[in-house]
């Protein structure tokens, strides 16, 4: 029998969210849990289409992550104890590009419609979650957007070398089918309606969602008024919408995140002369490394440990940028050792365009002067456990309360927003529940790989030549290919797939011990303070299973008594979004 989605057959228990940290701890570090080692087995099997369901009811947009996620749930992967992780991101895009290629068409679910009606503001990746969730459970939906386009930063942030357009609205489209209405071009707030006029227009709840789309200043001299100075958000998006004028001849990117790169790698597509200036060190740069990388390959200059201490102008023209030299002090806050000013240690770098990257904020001036909303000192909307504000029925999720984060993590915000506004709805207490998983005793077979489980390397994606890139936006990671998909697939550990002992039964024989080839199971006396590994032993035997080093290799499931099982561990799935799935 072979796995699908969901099972058809097999004992089903439910186990808590500590259990998975322990045990599959690629979907417990995934913010949305995505079913990571389940999708990735229905591929090792050639089902893609199969696996992109599996996908969907965890993820509204998997072909957006499959291209940008900085997949956390790598950095758990048990494959990486002894080797390099498996390539699960790179996974998901192959499958997602699947379906994209082949136009399968995955039907919306149907579902009871209800009465109620529930307002989102910002089309952005948490409200667009939140909006796909509500609608499966039958709630009218509407998202407001102030933009002609949905996707927020998604689409405005980051550079289409990296995430296609297409490939988000192929995301947006499958929750348009859902029935969720999207008005673009309609601000909240200001000349428009505020969010308590939606309640007040029949609205049930409100979840706002509009993210964090300012730039923080620089906070120095110069910066104000000065001709070549700009925030990288607001290049991006005019880039993304067309602009693609040379910014600079030389060109100095401020900050050391995501956004910074993103900016630094997009201006050398415009511009031969381009650098970022960090203060700190390249190993302490919050930038996905593997993004900084290519950086340096397409020509991005560094100027590690400098901050800048103003910018020098000239007719209202910025003309260079004034650093000052950093050390190292001691950790901060963040844990990060603190970056101190060496006296003395000004130089200046030639410059004609100063893009700001350090950080971005929330830009609340649409809630209007009384709101009613708290607002934290960092100037994000303060919410509860459940992501509801101060205001009954008002609920706020993603980078408006948690400040610059990934798009995986405001998906998160967005399943749980829909769950705590269904709640709100119906009455019911807003307290979180526990989160368990469902656990299912399955018979099905295992693949052997007891003799070449870690002969097979990593996968590498396929990338755009570096001289292929200058003056272009063309894709850069250009994917893996099905047999690269399928060897990466079986690369995997199946953890969670695990080994049960029932250990009353067990006769002791010591075959289970002998057969793994890993030292995951041992026979040791229960009285015997050094567990000594014993093949033969008394009636006060244990058998001992080391969860941290079992491979999933099958051989021990060859019990002579049938004391040893696999059981398989799903998320249980939201009935009233995926029963139809």
């Amino acid at each position: 029998m072979t796995q699908t989605t969901i099972p058809e057959q097999g004992i089903r228990a439910l186990l808590d969210l500590d259990w998975l940290r322990e045990n599959i701890r690629c979907q417990h570090r995934c913010p949305a849990h995505m079913d990571v080692p389940g999708y990735i087995r229905l591929i090792s099997q050639g089902k893609f289409e199969e696996s992109y369901r599996l996908m969907k009811e965890t993820n509204p947009f998997p072909a957006v992550c499959g291209y940008v996620c900085p997949h956390p749930c790598e950095s758990k992967c048990k494959r990486g104890d002894f080797d390099r992780p498996v390539a699960i991101d790179a996974l998901k895009r192959f499958v997602t590009d699947y379906v994209f290629k082949n136009k399968i068409k995955i039907p919306a679910p149907a579902v009871v419609k209800k009465k109620q009606k529930v307002a989102i503001i910002g089309a952005g990746p948490a409200g667009l979650t939140a909006a796909f969730d509500l609608a499966g459970m039958g709630y009218k939906v509407t998202v407001f957007e102030k933009e002609a386009q949905v996707g927020g930063m998604m689409m405005w942030a980051i550079p289409s070398y990296r995430l296609p357009r297409d490939q988000i609205m192929f995301d947006v489209s499958h929750i348009l089918e859902r029935g969720v209405q999207i008005k673009t071009n309609t601000p909240i707030g200001g000349k428009g309606k505020s969010f308590s006029d939606l309640l007040e227009m029949g609205y049930d709840a409100v979840f706002i969602a509009v993210g964090a789309q300012i730039g923080k200043r620089l906070e120095i001299a110069g910066e104000e008024g000065t001709d070549g100075v700009m925030d990288c958000l607001v290049f991006l998006k005019n880039v993304s919408a067309g602009d693609t004028r040379k910014p600079g001849e030389n060109i100095v990117v401020i900050g050391g995140g995501n956004s910074a790169v993103d900016a630094a790698r997009t201006a050398k597509r415009l511009s031969k002369n381009v650098s970022i200036v960090y203060r700190r060190t390249r190993e302490e740069m919050p930038a996905l490394s593997w993004e900084v990388e290519e950086a340096e390959h397409e020509g991005v200059s560094f100027h590690f440990l400098a901050a800048p201490v103003k910018i020098v102008t000239e007719n209202g023209k910025a003309k260079g940028l004034e650093c000052i030299k950093m050390r190292l002090g001691k950790p901060d806050e963040s844990g990060r050792r603190r970056p101190e000013p060496i006296p003395d240690s000004t130089f200046i770098i030639d410059t004609d365009c100063v893009i700001s990257a350090i950080s971005q904020e929330p830009d609340l001036k649409f809630l209007g002067d009384k709101h009613g909303l708290k607002v934290n000192k960092w100037g994000t909307i303060a919410v509860d456990g459940n992501l509801a504000t101060s205001k009954k029925g008002i609920f706020a999720g993603g980078d408006v309360t948690l400040g610059p984060s990934t798009i995986i993590e405001c998906i998160a915000q967005g399943h749980l927003a829909a769950n705590s506004i269904d709640r709100f709805i119906n009455g019911e207490p807003l307290e979180e529940p526990k989160k368990k998983v469902w656990v299912t005793l399955l018979d099905s077979e295992i693949d052997l790989r007891e003799e070449n489980y870690d002969a097979t390397l990593r996968q590498d994606m396929r990338l755009l030549p570096e001289h292929e890139r200058e003056g272009n936006f063309d894709l850069v990671e250009l994917g893996l290919d099905e047999f690269q998909a399928a060897r990466e697939a079986n690369r995997c550990l199946k953890c969670d797939l695990t080994i049960n002992v029932e250990t009353n039964e067990c006769v002791l024989c010591g075959r289970c011990s002998m057969v793994c080839p890993v030292g995951a199971l041992k026979q040791v006396d229960a009285f015997d303070q050094s567990k000594e590994h014993k093949p033969f032993m008394s009636k006060d035997g244990i058998v001992i299973k080391y969860t941290d080093k079992c491979i999933r290799c099958g051989n021990c499931k060859d019990c002579p008594v049938n004391v040893i099982s696999m059981k398989r561990v799903l998320w249980k799935p939201n009935e009233d979004v995926n029963k139809f799935l």
